[in-house]
């Protein structure tokens, strides 16, 4: 083989190999990235994929966490491909593997959700620092053991970086949800729902401001005209006897 062809087939390599990988720069990321997080407590994290502009055929992210201070329990994969044959949690080694692919049709491109893991801190998880990181070797884009994104009609590994977590093991009590408004229950057994500014009022305002019982003003006001005609009509029938 002479110097010239070997001068193109190096060419070609550099092309399709060296220059998609320069030219494109995903990233993987965890959202949130920081935070306290209370033994016996869980919480979710949101596995964000950035192809920018690069056609992906697949992603494959690989998450390692502390076993001793977290469980990964359930993983909700997203919508960005429409296959995830890969999708793992080896709770022994902490280790989640989430592995998307796109259709023959549609190669995803631009941002979005990849998965969404729920974990829980374990009760006996030691307190302080500690992280949920990507198995990602920068340096070797050969590697196929580790997290990458492969960029549609080639081999090549577009994934240049990526955003780890880094939280702290608290021990105080979970977080409780937001309380909405207070259910209370009304005169004649109905339910009602108070709130700081529109006093008391059920669901079929069949209850006043005052919360003193069921009506409307206007409602009383028919039923005192109607009591008052009858009166009359009564005072009037004593009257013919």
């Amino acid at each position: 083989m002479n110097i010239k062809i070997i001068t193109i087939i190096t060419i070609i390599i550099i092309i399709t190999v060296i220059l998609p990988s320069a030219a494109f720069a995903a990233t993987l990321s965890v959202s949130p990235t920081s935070g306290t997080f209370n033994k016996g407590c869980g919480f979710a994290l949101t596995v964000t994929l950035d192809a920018q502009s690069a056609d992906t055929d697949g992603t494959d992210a690989i998450l390692v966490y502390d076993p001793t201070r977290f469980t990964a329990t359930s993983i909700l994969n997203g919508t960005i491909y429409s296959d995830y044959p890969g999708s793992n949690i080896d709770s022994t080694t902490g280790r989640v593997t989430i592995s998307g692919l796109a259709s023959v049709a549609s190669a995803f491109s631009g941002k979005g959700t990849l998965a969404t893991i729920n974990f829980t801190v374990l009760e006996a998880a030691p307190a302080g620092a500690t992280a949920i990181t990507f198995d990602f070797d920068p340096n070797n884009k050969a590697k196929t053991t580790d997290s990458n994104v492969v960029q549609r009609g080639t081999v090549a590994d577009v994934l240049s970086s990526v955003g780890n977590g880094s939280y702290t093991i608290g021990a105080g009590s979970c977080a409780s949800p937001t309380p909405g408004p207070a259910v209370v229950y009304l005169p004649q057994g109905q339910t009602g729902i108070a709130t700081p500014s529109a006093g008391y009022r059920t669901i079929d305002n069949l209850v006043d401001q005052t919360g003193r019982g069921p009506g409307t003003p206007e409602l009383t006001f028919a039923i005192a005209i109607i009591g008052s005609v009858l009166t009359v009509l009564g005072i009037l029938g004593l009257a013919f006897l």
